[in-house]
């Protein structure tokens, strides 16, 4: 495997470590439709819902989710340096 293939499987893996943790401590991070192309992101942690006041588009979304899901796991694990 090339450097770029282990730096994108690192980062995917993060992710989804980061995914896998929030949702099994109930946080949830999703795209609400706002128009075809056009989307709101929603994090619903464990019944609070907050709903981001801008929108993405439909080839920014994953990666805003993604961004948050990290976000949650650096901020809520005991396992991860803070930075």
């Amino acid at each position: 495997m090339n450097l770029m293939g282990k730096m994108f499987y690192t980062v995917l893996n993060h992710t989804l470590n980061a995914a896998g943790f929030c949702i099994d401590n109930g946080i949830k991070v999703y795209p609400v439709p706002k128009t075809q192309t056009e989307f709101y992101i929603e994090v619903d942690n464990n019944g609070n819902i907050t709903r981001s006041p801008k929108t993405y588009g439909t080839k920014e979304w994953s990666e805003k989710v993604c961004e948050i899901y990290v976000h949650y796991y650096k901020k809520l694990s005991p396992n991860v340096k803070k930075s």
